[in-house]
């Protein structure tokens, strides 16, 4: 089964150029029965045998280039015969002649190819313009090429150039336009199945086109013109392969009704009339391709217009989704954000709670001490007293002897010394309390909440009073140093708690950076520095420590409401310069 198959192909690929040949031979000797009553003779005004050899080329490749040169050498070479009466300069001739349309054909094949999308010759008035170019260069080479060697080897005259090469050229030109354009219509849509309505609308449209052209070409009435709406409809409702067909048909009958001279188009000589009927057919011809090809143009547009309104349309659900979306992610985020505010309130109100605690240990401690004091004291201030009260009794009673015994008893000389002193260190304490509960007030200032000018180093030493307790040694590390360089500064206008609160909370800060620097055993002796001074029309406050400073991923964040710090890495060789903290007003 195998080698029957390889037999057909090859049977096939034999039978296709002899079939081509043969085709070529018959249409060439049918054209040549109008040929010119000049010599060689064989120089005809209708040349079907060019688009036959176009089409072979377009559909089965160069390979069909020997069988279109036999079929012409088969065809000329008897009129060189007639004309030369020397078979040796027939064949010869023949020979070159025959060349001429293979050239032609590869040439015109080779542009259509580069200059032409495949499967698109007449989708546009551009390629339409490309094709009629094409197809008048390519027989102009071809013409120059045959009616060269006629004159050369004395065939034709040269004082007949002209009129000859321009039948050859018209003839193979209009032949081209009209009968390849059919083939290429009908080979684009080859794949497709017509619909029976199309059929029957085709079979219509031929047969008014037969009436036409009956009245035209076979009885000599001028109405041609008539033909011209039956190919716009042709064109308009049958599409490419309406519209060539029709034409293809109208010129046969055109022509045979020519030849037979029944014609409108009939001049002195069948040659010009023949001329005159082609160059009609080939205006009608390229018209009819043009008017092709601005409806494939719409059709285009409208075909690409439908596929922007469907992209149109989806993109459009695509917007309106995405935004849908968006609205989704918008309620979210509001509903997140919304979220951060609750907890930067609750973060913010812990943080007052904790700063809270830390003053009121701070003050506690600091009232401790003294209360302790005078509290110790009671004791013996108590004692003291009633010793007193006691001598008194015995002096109002005149109890002379009594009194002496309690006075050594008492030890009076002791009392009257150790008394003051008691009440002096009493006293001590109690301006100790009344300075801590002074600087709390001065710290917080509710009841001041304009701006008002005020002594910076007041705000300052009652924060530092506060934070007092912190500052001392305990058992796991050692005091903190503090140095005060107080400039010589003048009443600042500021809101008072504000400000005192922006000192606490740098100088708590920077007891936390030095205690855990303390506790990691990288500060070995930990100081504060607190330097005011005045520049200009400004004061400036810095504070500064030596502890671990802060890193520099934190720097950019600090003023950032949702930003929480986490543990402070580990910085090594920091000093007092390295985290200064200024302060202006």
């Amino acid at each position: 089964m195998q080698i029957s198959q390889l037999a057909r192909q090859r049977m096939l690929a034999l039978a296709l150029p002899f079939g081509l040949a043969a085709i070529y031979y018959g249409t060439a000797k049918l054209g040549m029965l109008v040929a010119l009553p000049i010599p060689p003779g064989n120089v005809t005004p209708i040349w079907f045998p060019a688009p036959i050899a176009w089409i072979g080329v377009f559909w089965f490749g160069y390979r069909m280039i020997p069988a279109i040169w036999l079929g012409d050498l088969l065809a000329s070479t008897p009129s060189f015969y007639q004309a030369s009466q020397n078979w040796g300069v027939a064949i010869v001739v023949g020979a070159i002649c025959a060349a001429s349309p293979a050239l032609e054909a590869v040439l015109g094949n080779f542009l259509m190819q580069r200059l032409i999308p495949m499967g698109h010759f007449f989708s546009s008035i551009n390629h339409v313009l490309k094709f009629a170019l094409i197809a008048a260069l390519s027989p102009a080479v071809n013409a120059t090429i045959g009616v060269t060697t006629f004159c050369i080897f004395g065939l034709s005259g040269w004082s007949d150039f002209g009129s000859v090469w321009l039948t050859w050229w018209i003839g193979n030109m209009i032949s081209l336009i009209v009968l390849l354009p059919m083939f290429l219509a009908w080979d684009e849509v080859s794949k497709g199945r017509s619909r029976m309505g199309q059929l029957i609308e085709m079979l219509l449209m031929l047969a008014l086109l037969f009436g036409i052209s009956k009245f035209a070409f076979w009885m000599a009435y001028p109405v041609e013109y008539l033909l011209i709406p039956c190919l716009i409809w042709a064109t308009f409702r049958l599409g490419p392969r309406g519209a060539t067909t029709s034409v293809v048909v109208v010129v046969m009958l055109a022509i045979f009704g020519t030849v037979y001279g029944k014609s409108s188009f009939m001049r002195a000589s069948l040659n010009e009339s023949l001329l005159l009927l082609q160059t009609f057919m080939g205006t009608v011809a390229i018209t009819t391709l043009m008017l092709t090809a601005i409806l494939s143009q719409q059709r285009q547009s409208e075909a690409a217009l439908a596929t922007a309104n469907q992209e149109l349309a989806l993109r459009v659900e695509e917007r309106i989704a995405a935004f849908e979306q968006l609205q989704i992610q918008q309620r979210q985020l509001e509903e997140t954000l919304q979220a951060l505010k609750q907890a930067q309130t609750q973060l913010v109100q812990t943080e007052k709670m904790s700063s809270l605690g830390q003053l009121v240990a701070g003050i506690a401690h600091e009232i401790n001490n003294p209360v302790n004091f005078i509290a110790g004291n009671l004791l013996h201030l108590e004692a003291y007293c009633q010793d007193v009260m006691t001598l008194i009794e015995c002096e109002q009673a005149g109890d002379g002897q009594q009194f002496a015994a309690l006075a050594a008893e008492f030890d009076l000389e002791f009392l009257k010394a150790d008394l003051p002193k008691v009440l002096g260190s009493m006293k001590l304490g109690t301006d100790r309390i009344q300075r801590i509960v002074t600087s709390l007030r001065n710290f917080s200032r509710m009841d001041e909440a304009e701006v008002k000018a005020v002594d910076i180093h007041e705000g300052i030493d009652s924060t530092l009073l506060i934070l007092q307790h912190r500052l001392k040694a305990t058992c796991d590390r050692d005091a903190i140093q503090l140095i005060r360089r107080y400039g010589d500064l003048p009443p600042v206008e500021c809101y008072v708690g504000q400000m005192n609160q922006v000192f606490m909370n740098i100088l708590a800060n920077a007891i936390d950076a030095l205690e855990e620097g303390m506790k990691r055993g990288q500060i070995e002796s930990p100081t504060i520095t607190i330097t005011t001074e005045k520049r200009h029309n400004a004061v400036a406050i810095g504070i500064a420590d030596n502890g671990i400073g802060i890193p520099d991923s934190a720097k950019t964040k600090l003023f950032d409401p949702f930003y929480i710090p986490g543990r402070m890495p580990l910085r090594k060789e920091r000093s007092s310069r390295d985290r200064p903290s200024f302060v202006k007003a």
